[in-house]
């Protein structure tokens, strides 16, 4: 089970660098979407909480994996991070386009992997919805369309919001937020996006990717006072003292000082 979604973190990281956390192919439909304050969907029965919390893998191997997930900015480090996940997982050549698409079809089976081992955790069902978001990502929102994976990103995302809302500090609710933002026109909600990230930030401050991302929703919704909020947020990230995730915090800081350079 740990295998699995530790081998769909290596991927995930892999082939991140360049996207945007969890992007979806399309719009919830009305009966799965989260109402207000992130209440779960009534048709969904919920699981016990925090089951990641179990065995599995060897302390040695899991001692490995971690020291390396800690260093995943260095390039050499990423690369074994890499080495380690093609043990045990074969690529797809036939179903992807490009790099993003490869490591996104990766992790979305190694997490379907985790959630046949245990539904009850909510790692295989987190890192399952984001690969499918980057495989459809790499190969193009109609392609992904045809494919039908919109129902597969919301069947595992809202899964991954049910069991533990609050895994990976906030993760579920941060990507389900930037699903919203982006859909392309004219499915695009940035009410909703704004409505979840501001959930996710008040009980995550030390997210930066939410209020990053919560940012981006407010500049482009552009409703009076939306636009210094935004500011504000991105200010707030590039004072914060780091610490607890550096390769994360690296990243969402040039994200961020991007985002000032452009607005």
């Amino acid at each position: 089970m740990r295998l699995a979604c530790r081998s769909a973190m290596a991927v995930l990281s892999a082939a991140s660098a360049a996207a945007a956390q969890g992007q979806p192919p399309g719009p919830p439909r009305p009966t799965d979407q989260l109402p207000s304050g992130l209440q779960m969907p009534a048709e969904i029965i919920p699981l016990s909480p925090r089951a990641h919390d179990r065995p599995g893998a060897s302390a040695e191997w899991m001692a490995i994996w971690d020291d390396l997930w800690k260093r995943r900015d260095d390039p050499a480090a990423l690369k074994d991070l890499d080495a380690l996940t093609e043990q045990h997982l074969a690529e797809d050549p036939n179903g992807c386009e490009d790099e993003k698409a490869a490591k996104g079809k990766i992790a979305w089976e190694a997490g379907d992997k985790a959630i046949q081992a245990n539904p009850g955790d909510v790692r295989g069902h987190y890192f399952s919805g984001v690969g499918v978001g980057l495989y459809s990502e790499g190969v193009g929102i109609l392609t992904a369309l045809s494919q039908g994976l919109e129902g597969k990103f919301r069947e595992r995302m809202l899964a991954a919001l049910r069991i533990d809302k609050d895994f990976l500090d906030g993760a579920p609710q941060v990507v389900w937020g930037r699903y919203f933002f982006k859909l392309p026109w004219p499915k695009r909600d940035l009410e909703e996006s704004i409505r979840v990230l501001r959930i996710a930030v008040r009980s995550h401050p030390g997210n930066w990717r939410a209020k990053l991302y919560l940012a981006d929703a407010l500049i482009v919704n552009g409703l009076e006072g939306q636009d210094d909020e935004a500011h504000q947020l991105v200010q707030q990230i590039l004072d914060a003292p780091g610490g607890r995730d550096p390769p994360e915090e690296k990243r969402v800081k040039e994200l961020a000082r991007r985002w000032k350079s452009k607005h």
